[in-house]
């Protein structure tokens, strides 16, 4: 009854948003298996490995930090797919031809990628609780808190692949982005340290790297999830993640426009 009260625009937004979603239910099982055996293995090896090296960081550090992983990955599938339609076949035509504006339509990506970023990486934690039940131990752990900075990572993770996709030409180009944009921006957020640790070490890019929202998407998951006063504030995290969200979907739909428009 509401879908049908809405104006047009917004209910051919919802309903391409329903035909995103059953296509990526349909896919999901093998990007779950995937996903599953790579926190299992990863989980098993810091939590009792890692430690016998000397780390200081063990499977609860490891497993959360696998959560915003898979929220900010898990965009790419969603990117690779849209860059090679506009290289290939141009079904995004179809799209653009239904009576919604083309503004709407990019959000409508976006807001699809964000929810299978969400839908991907809401199920770790869970899981790698239930693998290691007794060794894995959450006292700080706040589920509001949980599920705002997952609900926010991934609404940023889907606004910056519109961005991504702005700027990618060609599918040829992935493993740039991939090389020269992503994994930087994961390598220096925090998967394998807190900002507190990079602050100790060089207070100057601990500074600089307050510019990097994956840091304030992991640093928010371990403020959400483990001992908060170990992590940037987490209100403050939301907040920074929000505010950069504006720009990187404001400029990935303008270079949509620019590249669509060309069509």
């Amino acid at each position: 009854m509401i879908l049908c009260s809405l104006p047009l625009p917004y209910k051919v937004f919802f309903q391409l948003l329903q035909r995103d979603l059953k296509l990526f239910i349909s896919h999901a099982q093998d990007n779950y298996i995937n996903t599953l055996c790579w926190v299992i293995l990863s989980l098993i090896v810091y939590q009792f490995i890692m430690p016998e090296l000397g780390s200081v960081y063990a499977g609860e550090f490891l497993l959360v930090n696998c959560v915003i992983s898979k929220t900010f990955f898990g965009i790419m599938d969603g990117v690779s797919a849209t860059v090679a339609d506009l290289d290939g076949d141009k079904k995004i035509t179809y799209d653009m031809t239904l009576p919604i504006s083309h503004t709407l339509l990019f959000i409508k990506i976006a807001i699809s990628h964000a929810i299978h970023a969400f839908l991907l990486s809401l199920f770790i934690l869970p899981v790698g609780k239930i693998v290691l039940w007794n060794y894995l131990l959450f006292p700080y752990f706040c589920w509001y808190k949980f599920i705002i900075i997952m609900l926010i990572s991934s609404l940023f993770s889907g606004f910056f692949s519109l961005f991504i996709i702005g700027i990618t030409k060609s599918i040829m180009q992935i493993e740039d982005v991939w090389c020269g944009i992503i994994f930087p921006l994961f390598g220096l957020g925090g998967f394998q340290f807190t900002f507190q640790a990079m602050y100790q070490i060089s207070p100057i890019m601990s500074y600089i790297n307050c510019l990097n929202p994956v840091m304030y998407m992991f640093e928010g998951m371990r403020a959400a999830t483990l001992d908060p006063a170990l992590s940037i504030n987490f209100y403050l995290c939301c907040s920074a993640l929000l505010l950069l969200t504006l720009p990187a979907g404001y400029i990935g739909i303008q270079l949509l426009h620019k590249r669509l428009d060309a069509i």
